[in-house]
């Protein structure tokens, strides 16, 4: 038992940092998805994510030193199918006519390993049917595939890190995962009165879906810069190729930022980021928002790495530690503080007071409009 509470608060202690990496492919899907972020969702999915942590850290801690599995000569697999029944009637002490052997019977090996088994993937059976809407069939089969991975993990010696298993490979293990995922599809039926039904989420998320949150705001600026990075790095690295002095690269940044997000704006009023999330440019009226707020917008959203990049490029034209290096650098620094400041300050407003104006769209008098299901 202890074995498998170290396995959970390990879990516990990894998890925070997997929910990081994953928040935000989750808020891009909602938003894409639905306009908005489904709080019953969002629950189902990190409960997920969390137990699927609990079941795979289940399965290979603790990790044993690589020169104790290097010593070992134990079986690498079993292909015999129910070796387990065979087992429980030759090793399990279980005598129906002695009640003193039931209990140390439930505690034995031959019973704790095979309903282990099965009881760790009830929980994906679970899942699958009153979240992800998958079927019976559809369930046995993944139950199968998520038992499979497991066994080939603990078989390739945790992918060749190890140079043997250091964990059975067991059939057996695939026919009791399997179960399992199957009877949490089962014990779903009982659950589902009770959880929220799909339609139910929908018709919660359609007003909200017309609000343009913080989140939805930034997740939206995150695609933006994605892209600008990508484009950016890879016409930097032609340019190199070409011969291109490294002074051109803050050029060219703000050349694709224009590129990639200015120009869109000025035609469609929409970047890749905004038609991602379904949000648009407009001005506080709610119409198209005219080319002059657009570049204003621009220029003030944007204002620190523009001046940034301005900045940098002319410094490469002064020879190191002069003074108007020196001034230049002191400049860039206390413009990036004063930035920092005003700009964290003006967020975190916008966090906790959805009707605030962000800076530049009070400087631009523009705003986002939601364009979902329109």
């Amino acid at each position: 038992m202890f074995v498998y509470t170290y396995d959970i608060k390990m879990a516990v202690i990894a998890f925070p940092f997997v929910a990081l990496l994953i928040t935000f492919p989750v808020l891009l899907w909602h938003y894409h998805r639905f306009g908005a972020i489904s709080r019953w969702s969002i629950l189902m999915l990190y409960s997920f994510v969390f137990y699927l942590m609990c079941a795979y850290f289940l399965i290979i801690l603790p990790l044993p030193s690589i020169a104790s599995v290097a010593k070992l000569t134990t079986p690498r697999y079993n292909l015999h199918p129910l070796l387990f029944i065979r087992e429980f009637l030759q090793y399990n002490p279980f005598q129906l006519t002695n009640i003193h052997t039931w209990l140390p019977a439930i505690k034995a090996p031959t019973v704790i390993q095979p309903v282990f088994n099965i009881f760790l993937t009830v929980p994906f059976g679970f899942y699958l049917r009153t979240h992800f809407k998958r079927s019976w069939w559809q369930t046995i089969l993944m139950s199968f595939c998520l038992s499979l991975f497991f066994e080939l993990t603990q078989l390739s010696g945790l992918y060749g890190i190890y140079p043997r298993p250091y964990r059975l490979f067991d059939v057996d293990d695939l026919l009791m995962n399997t179960i399992g995922g199957f009877l949490g599809f089962g014990l779903a039926r009982v659950a589902i009165p009770f959880l929220p039904t799909s339609e139910h989420v929908m018709e919660r998320l359609k007003p909200r879906a017309e609000k343009v949150s913080t989140f939805r705001h930034a997740t939206a600026f995150v695609v933006d810069w994605l892209e600008i990075s990508v484009v950016s790095g890879v016409v930097s690295l032609v340019l190199g190729i070409l011969g291109v002095p490294k002074a051109a690269d803050e050029l060219v940044l703000l050349a694709v930022m224009a590129l990639v997000v200015l120009l869109p704006e000025l035609v469609t009023r929409k970047t890749l980021g905004l038609r991602v999330v379904h949000l648009q440019l407009a001005d506080r009226s709610g119409d198209a928002a005219s080319k002059q707020q657009v570049i204003g917008r621009f220029l003030g959203g944007y204002s620190l790495i523009i001046v940034w990049n301005v900045m940098a490029f002319m410094n490469q034209f002064f020879k190191s530690g002069s003074l108007t290096s020196q001034w230049i650098g002191i400049g860039l620094f206390g413009f990036s503080l004063l930035f920092f400041l005003v700009i964290g300050v003006d967020l975190l407003i916008d966090v906790f007071r959805p009707s605030h104006e962000l800076l530049f769209e009070k400087f631009s008098r523009t705003k986002l409009t939601s364009t979902y299901g329109k």
